[in-house]
């Protein structure tokens, strides 16, 4: 929450009111976008993403970031799948370690 590099995201799981979800005892991953990811969306993507009507959807995309349990980089392989707190999976492409 403290994250200078995070300040967007910060501000998305309040609006989605996950704050208490994403601080309660884990083990959880956070893979967490920084402002600079958040920045090379399309425009009005953030914002609009932050409307109350919107917060469902809001609070899936982030979901979708949230794997349960500890997964270090250096453990991560180029392939591996992974499921995620919303349903979805994600595939991982590991490049220049």
């Amino acid at each position: 929450m403290g994250s200078k590099d995070h300040t967007t995201l910060v501000a998305a799981v309040e609006a989605a009111d996950l704050v208490d979800a994403l601080s309660n005892a884990g083990p959880f991953t956070v893979f967490a976008p920084t402002n600079e990811a958040f920045a090379a969306l399309p425009a009005g993507t953030v914002d609009g993403l932050l409307k109350p009507e919107k917060k469902d959807a809001l609070s899936d995309i982030l979901q979708y970031h949230v794997a349960l349990g500890v997964f270090k980089p250096e453990n991560i392989r180029d392939g591996q799948m992974l499921g995620m707190v919303n349903g979805g999976k994600v595939t991982f492409h590991v490049k220049d370690r």
